[in-house]
């Protein structure tokens, strides 16, 4: 196989561990939210960032990587009601509850005997899409210190929620999660491409280079590891076809590559 098909699949988006990359926001923002998760005194925690800069991300590698804390569920999308997510919650503390057995009231009661004083967390992702009235049962239930709930939303709409009268007046935390600068991309696009077996590829990258990769994403990790994956396929289907002009790191390919992921428009 080309090298080129094979290191594209390192900057996949996705949510393998294998890809972490320790830049400043992300280490300041995680000590932030795992010192949040150890203190227990903090029932409502904010991640705001814009999307691509590493929340999701952020939530799985303290899910799976951080012994000292207790996550007792991660919700993906707040796609659940209300009755579903009181039940799935007590389910944590091994009961076998059939699905409309309590009211609403009795699942609380229950929760409020099984869990207390913010011991476990609940991470819930995209909470910039909870409706009015989730977002009412997770202010009673972290009022109540039942759970420790950790919300990670896109920075301009959680500003928003924020605001609102549900959390205005009650104590949080707010964790930023900010973009990558120029010479952390440098060193992203190094460390990942060496750190694979990959030198000859991570020499072609030249200051100038990274510096274009940097203006059109952004600074953004997401469109960053898009961008050059878009550019790895170009080299790969350049050296495969015989395109010598196509088949290194320059100004031509990642223009190429920023056209093809929509940070070039050509009309």
């Amino acid at each position: 196989m080309n090298q080129f098909a094979e290191a594209k699949d390192l900057f996949s988006d996705d949510f393998d561990l294998s890809g972490y990359f320790d830049s400043l926001t992300f280490e300041y923002a995680k000590k932030q939210l795992i010192d949040a998760m150890q203190t227990h005194d903090v029932p409502l925690v904010f991640v705001l960032g814009d999307p691509g800069t590493g929340k999701s991300f952020l939530l799985n590698y303290v899910q799976q990587k951080v012994t000292s804390v207790k996550v007792a569920k991660y919700f993906t999308h707040p796609y659940f009601d209300e009755k579903e997510f009181l039940e799935t919650l007590l389910s944590l503390a091994g009961r076998n509850i059939q699905h409309n057995e309590y009211s609403t009231e009795a699942l609380i009661s229950h929760l409020k005997k099984n869990f207390h004083g913010l011991e476990y967390t609940v991470f819930i992702d995209e909470a910039q899409l909870l409706s009015e009235e989730q977002v009412e049962l997770i202010r009673i239930l972290s009022d109540q210190k039942i759970f420790q709930f950790v919300l990670a939303m896109h920075k301009k709409e959680g500003n928003y929620i924020l605001q609102k009268d549900h959390f205005k007046s009650r104590t949080n935390k707010r964790i930023i999660l900010e973009g990558l600068s120029d010479k952390e991309i440098g060193r992203y696009v190094e460390n990942r491409l060496l750190s694979n077996n990959f030198s000859d590829i991570a020499s072609m990258f030249k200051p100038s280079h990274l510096r274009f990769i940097a203006k059109y994403a952004n600074s953004n990790f997401r469109t960053t590891k898009k961008i050059i994956k878009t550019l790895l396929e170009i080299l790969n289907i350049a050296n495969r076809e015989g395109y010598k002009k196509y088949s290194s790191v320059n100004n031509a390919t990642l223009t190429m590559a920023a056209i093809d992921t929509g940070l070039i428009d050509v009309k």
